[in-house]
């Protein structure tokens, strides 16, 4: 059995690498793409594990290199690499938490509380603090170049190591890009139940760490890691931007519509797939979604030249929208009807999987939430749903808006900015 599709991206590429594999004797096959799979080409290139490391020297010697691997897991897709270890077992890592992803994080409320108050130190050159809640800190060097400073890291939300791993580090990574700058450096944070999980485990996670830091063109600058009861893997990211185009949440305009470059859902999707309660094919997509780094999303961005930028997790696209308001000095009107939503998110906010954080985050956001008469509760609890590794919400010319959606294909416009009180929300 062959376990591996591997992703080239056109099908020129895909025959290429079948050529020059069957040449090496290496049992491969090229087959339809899986729509978990991708949704660019038509056909991957199948291989299976023993084949999968002459593969792998194969096409680093000669090319063409692969934009993504995937692996069999029951009826679905997970993220996967050439050089990952074949899995005996399925270690059940989403099980082991209370909360998983972004999740986790503490309710903006509480965290608000614990900050303020607290003394700050001052610097012309901190370009970006913590003043306005943004996705980064920003710390000048010259004239030119500004050190991008960010940390992420959180309990899994999917079983597979490599895939919590890869997920885990496109989310660090993810904070980067929604300032505006580019990638450089990443450095692990682990807290590992070596007690009572296989270390072949953590080396899986690390992999698809690697595997993310990688695709961005940034290194692995080293890590921490320390004994604890519950696995956290995460990571602290540097980046570079000119401090002069630098993105933040504040700055958008009455009349500026709300573009979302992602599909929201995660966070029901996984809480149902815990509960064993999940199509294998809604699982592989939200997968897909959460291991894509934002990287062309905001390459597309910087082409429409946006007023205000921030990324969607933890604190639901609701939360996160609140922020840029709150910080652009105005309201915002997000659509209900034109969320983007990952298949199955609607089906599994209607049984009930509905992640505790999203009841946090409705309570954070308190009486700057407004709902319209008539509202789809479900939709509403889809807006407030936290997110893992989520798109960017790009605040930008209602013109510029379609060049966008159209360079994304999966963006949406979902809303638009208003001139009202200060960070409130307006489901519609």
């Amino acid at each position: 059995m062959r376990e591996l599709l591997v992703v080239f991206g056109t099908v020129q590429r895909v025959l290429q690498a079948e050529r020059l594999a069957r040449q090496a004797g290496l049992d491969v096959d090229v087959i339809p793409a899986p729509r978990a799979v991708s949704s660019e080409c038509g056909v991957v290139l199948e291989v299976g594990w023993g084949d999968a490391p002459r593969l792998e020297a194969l096409l680093a010697e000669s090319g063409p290199a692969p934009e993504q691997v995937f692996r069999a897991a029951g009826a679905g897709w997970l993220p996967s690499s050439l050089a990952a270890a074949e899995p005996v077992a399925d270690p059940g890592l989403s099980r082991a938490s209370a909360y998983g992803g972004c999740g986790a994080k503490l309710a903006k409320g509480v965290l608000d509380t614990v900050l303020c108050g607290l003394p700050r130190v001052e610097s012309e050159d901190l370009l970006v603090g913590i003043e306005s809640a943004d996705d980064a800190g920003v710390v000048r060097i010259d004239e030119n170049l500004g050190l991008i400073h960010t940390v992420d890291f959180f309990p899994p939300m999917v079983d597979d190591p490599f895939t919590f791993g890869r997920i885990a580090a496109a989310n660090a990574l993810s904070d980067v890009y929604a300032m505006g700058g580019t990638p450089l450096a990443g450095m692990n944070l682990v807290s590992f139940p070596l007690a009572t999980t296989d270390r072949q485990v953590l080396k899986e996670i690390l992999r698809g760490g690697l595997d993310a830091l990688a695709e961005a063109g940034a290194v692995l600058a080293g890590g921490h890691t320390v004994e604890g009861a519950e696995l956290l893997y995460g990571m602290a990211v540097t980046g570079k931007v000119d401090p002069r185009c630098i993105w933040r949440n504040g700055g958008a305009r009455p009349g500026d519509v709300l573009v979302l470059t992602k599909a929201l859902g995660t966070g029901v999707i996984t809480t149902a797939a815990r509960a064993g309660l999940v199509e294998p094919a809604h699982l592989s997509r939200a997968v897909r979604s959460m291991a894509t780094l934002n990287r062309r999303a905001a390459e597309a961005a910087r082409r429409v030249e946006p007023s205000a930028v921030t990324d969607v997790t933890g604190f639901g696209l609701a939360g996160h929208g609140a922020e840029l308001a709150l910080a652009s000095s105005l309201a915002i009107e997000l659509h209900l009807e034109d969320l983007p939503l990952l298949d199955g998110a609607l089906e599994a906010a209607g049984q009930g999987f509905v992640p505790v954080g999203a009841a946090k985050n409705r309570e954070s956001l308190g009486e700057s939430l407004v709902l319209a008469e008539g509202v789809d509760p479900l939709r509403v609890d889809l807006a407030l749903d936290p997110q893992t590794s989520g798109g960017l919400l790009i605040a930008c010319a209602e013109d510029r808006a379609q060049h966008l959606c159209g360079a994304l294909g999966g963006a949406r416009v979902v809303g638009r900015c208003v001139s009202g009180e200060a960070g409130e929300v307006r489901l519609g």
